[in-house]
């Protein structure tokens, strides 16, 4: 379990700029919202342009002296990966409890329904998600692209000495890493869509009409006994 942070972890970062996973600044701290339990519920952040937003406590995090702000579809399938991975375990131990006569049957099917219903939620989750990376992903790939145009044009540009060195190389550095941002992000938008898209609930646990009701074992029936065999005599006739 992920311990929350608290109010006397993350004051210092008060007034200060925060980055995402990628190392890119999102905006700079301005607000911090906290339960009576001293356990960060909120954070407000200037984004620039006097725009402010308010994030969930549970989206930030400290990585060495940085505050970090996850991105949603982050947070959303990390909770689902959690949830989905909880609820086919025990549907699993439920059949393999049921299947060696150790749970009710009745008992079984209502614990079995429950988690049928939480798959079903889980479907129309993952569903969302999906389409929050399918969404993410193409305004990565129009990112890129508009970065490796600019770094064309400026590489034009210096080539055809309009741009002096010193300017070239400030831009150039900037486009740079911010193609190794975007490409780390897309990278990992990507891997994620690509493991819900496989991910098919239904085929992770077994259907409750494959498992049978735990029958006892039948008795071996006694084999009849050996009905006994013709005898044959063999009569050895001796030539005198």
């Amino acid at each position: 379990m992920i311990m929350p942070i608290t109010l006397e972890e993350i004051r210092r970062f008060l007034g200060r700029s925060l980055q995402d996973p990628y190392g890119r600044t999102f905006g700079k701290v301005v607000g911090i919202s906290a339960n009576l339990k001293d356990e960060i519920t909120g954070v407000g952040i200037e984004v620039g342009n006097g725009e402010f937003v308010q994030c969930p406590g549970d989206r930030v995090k400290i990585s060495a002296d940085t505050l970090v702000l996850a991105p949603t579809w982050k947070v959303e399938a990390e909770e689902f990966r959690k949830e989905f991975d909880v609820v086919t375990r025990r549907l699993r131990a439920l059949d393999e409890l049921f299947s060696v006569g150790d749970i009710q049957k009745d008992v079984y099917e209502d614990m079995r329904k429950q988690h049928e219903d939480a798959i079903n939620e889980l479907k129309s989750k993952r569903k969302s998600i999906l389409d929050t990376l399918s969404q993410r992903s193409s305004t990565l790939n129009t990112q890129l692209r508009q970065l490796q145009t600019h770094l064309a044009g400026n590489k034009m540009f210096h080539a055809s000495g309009e741009f002096d060195d010193q300017s070239y190389k400030a831009v150039s550095d900037a486009i740079d890493t911010g193609l190794v941002r975007a490409m780390a992000e897309r990278k990992e938008v990507d891997s994620i869509f690509g493991y819900l898209s496989k991910l098919d609930s239904s085929s992770s646990t077994v259907p409750a009409s494959a498992i049978q009701t735990p029958i006892a074992a039948p008795s071996p029936t006694p084999s009849a006994p050996n009905q006994p065999k013709d005898q044959v005599m063999v009569l050895h006739v001796r030539e005198t």
